[in-house]
């Protein structure tokens, strides 16, 4: 079977061949890094003007790319954020990601690959320490070489450049869980969980195009009743809140990809004081529970049994239930 190779197996190539490593050499170093190309594709990259184009070999993208998924939600989200597309020097068609933490650039892989059927390809790059940093963790480069992709993804944003996004229409007339999909991606890219001191947890979200997250802003308040107060700094805006019944709602409902994101949300959440969370009866918890299965809403529930909402979410999720 023909195998599909991408543009950065080929830039690695040649940057072996500017060092001054010949074809065999090259071949060897690839090997042990586990890279599997052939010594005849290498070659032709080398002596001729073959290069590798995804889209000569997959003409098509997934028939389902069409369609707003959550996963293309996603990727939406996060091409607002620290994704991007671009076209090259030599003109080819990217889109991709380039971060620190593994499992963040792994689901915006896999969404990736679900979408449209191709794969991105994934490179593990170690960077120097600086006066800054001198242990610096490790970078993981998405990318995808692709100019059907790139198209598509463009029909939702003329452009994903740091000062020029959109919220697309599309996200905006969606479904909760496809805004969900969507605004987790964009957290997941631009948003920070920071535990405060002695107690609680900072949840916000910043960007210098200041539009676009006013109407993140209004998305998060009239589709998940989650307030976050506005922030400016310079030329960058910031989205922000530590109220429990924000972050909570946020934590349900949305939350981080971001494993350790994810942590200082639960290790945050665990130190509220919250007065009078223990004084109800536990026949009076049940009952509310016996209202969240009937209404599925557990602002309405709250309201209905004179609580606050972050006890329905507790108590659903087991917690002070003696």
């Amino acid at each position: 079977m023909y195998k599909t190779h991408t543009l950065e197996e080929y830039e690695e190539v040649m940057r072996l061949r500017k060092l001054g490593l010949g074809p065999t050499n090259i071949f060897s170093i690839l090997s042990k890094q586990g890279l599997n190309i052939s010594y005849g594709a290498l070659y032709d990259w080398i002596h001729t003007t073959k290069r590798p184009f995804q889209d000569k070999v997959l003409s098509k993208i997934s028939k389902q790319s069409k369609f707003l998924t959550e996963e293309k939600a996603y990727i939406l989200g996060v091409l607002c954020g620290d994704g991007y597309t671009r076209v090259d020097k030599l003109g080819h068609f990217l889109v991709g990601l380039d971060v620190c933490d593994e499992d963040f650039g792994d689901e915006f892989r896999k969404c990736l690959k679900k979408v449209y059927g191709l794969v991105p390809s994934k490179k593990k790059r170690i960077t120097k320490s600086t006066n800054y940093s001198k242990n610096p963790k490790p970078r993981y480069v998405i990318n995808l070489t692709s100019k059907l992709v790139v198209n598509d993804l463009l029909k939702y944003s003329k452009s994903f450049k740091t000062f020029e996004w959109e919220v697309p229409e599309e996200i905006l007339k969606s479904e909760t869980k496809i805004k969900s999909a969507f605004l987790r991606g964009l957290f997941d890219s631009e948003g920070a969980a920071s535990l405060k001191i002695p107690y609680g947890v900072y949840l916000s979200v910043c960007s210098g195009n200041i539009d676009p997250l006013l109407k993140i802003k209004e998305i998060l308040k009239k589709d998940f009743d989650i307030d976050l107060s506005v922030g400016y700094d310079r030329s960058v805006i910031k989205l922000k809140s530590a109220g429990y019944k924000n972050v909570k709602t946020f934590y349900d409902k949305i939350n981080f990809t971001i494993k350790r994101k994810q942590e200082k949300l639960e290790k945050g959440l665990l130190t509220y004081k919250r007065k009078g969370v223990r004084r109800y009866p536990l026949e009076f918890k049940r009952k509310a529970l016996e209202l969240l299965e009937k209404y599925k809403d557990p602002c309405f529930v709250a309201d209905l049994v004179g609580t606050h909402n972050a006890n329905i979410y507790d108590w659903k999720n087991g917690r002070y239930m003696r």
